[in-house]
């Protein structure tokens, strides 16, 4: 058999592998590089960046203020969230965790930390039909395109793949039932 021969054989099999992996992957949501995010709890749908480099979730927020408790896991955040229509509106949450999130390298002072803690607030996420309790964080992201980011740990939440071809493929905010008896999938 000639080297080509070979090499024609090598690709037809191995095409006809990723056909048969492809046919056996389970239903899974798959998500473009923009989706439509609707949040329960704050009753609004933000079109989001979907970023399977960044770990977690994060919301346009802004005037972010926290209220220490007296014990751990009492505090509150109190911050402006920046509406679709570019007005605010006030809430006020407790904190789930805080979450620690890398500072870009040009961001940082010599002798400063390279990362943020920012407060997380648990809120349900519904893209598609698909609907999730899981941490945010909150961040001032008015410089940014996209409101909101969903990263690596939520798409995981989700059992999403990620089509980097396509954007919106979950459609438009869909308000169901469902949306107000979420599956609790807390990312850690």
């Amino acid at each position: 058999m000639s080297f080509y021969a070979a090499a024609r054989t090598a690709l037809a099999v191995g095409l006809l592998a990723q056909t048969a992996a492809c046919s056996a992957l389970p239903d899974r949501p798959v998500f473009g590089l923009s989706e439509y995010v609707y949040i329960s709890e704050l009753g609004q749908c933000y079109p989001a960046k979907i970023d399977t480099g960044a770990g977690s979730a994060s919301l346009n927020a802004i005037n972010i203020k926290l209220d220490k408790g007296p014990n751990r896991g009492d505090d509150v955040v109190h911050f402006d969230l920046v509406l679709p229509d570019d007005t605010l509106k006030s809430f006020s949450l407790p904190v789930s965790k805080y979450i620690r999130v890398q500072r870009r390298a040009a961001d940082i002072e010599k002798n400063e930390k390279d990362y943020h803690l920012r407060p997380a607030v648990e809120l349900t996420l519904q893209i598609g039909g698909n609907t999730h309790k899981l941490a945010v964080n909150l961040a001032d992201r008015r410089d940014f395109k996209m409101p909101l980011l969903i990263g690596a740990k939520p798409l995981q939440a989700f059992d999403a793949m990620v089509d980097v071809n396509a954007s919106y493929l979950q459609g438009n905010c869909l308000i169901t039932s469902d949306t107000e008896q979420s599956t609790d999938t807390t990312t850690p």
